[in-house]
């Protein structure tokens, strides 16, 4: 089975020589509970990823998002455009 995640764009750029890491949760990433931190055109606090958060119940509903999901990988990859 093939399982695509969608990752949404960012512009990081890895220097040469510098290597870059991926890791796939099942929730967002939450760097510090509480950091103060805000956009003004947001209304999110900035915790680690950015003003977009996923736990909305009507985007999520727990009848569909509340269980688990195990992983199982082999033969995996990431594909990167390279911007020169």
């Amino acid at each position: 089975m093939t399982l695509d995640v969608e990752l949404w764009p960012t512009s990081i750029v890895v220097p040469a020589g510098h290597r870059l890491a991926l890791s796939v949760r099942g929730r967002d990433y939450e760097w510090q509970k509480s950091t103060g931190a805000r956009l003004s055109n947001f209304k999110n606090e900035l915790r680690g990823c950015g003003p977009f958060l996923h736990d909305d119940p009507r985007d999520r509903p727990a009848a569909i998002f509340a269980g688990r999901t195990t992983l199982h990988l082999s033969d995996s990859y990431l594909l990167l455009p390279v911007i020169p």
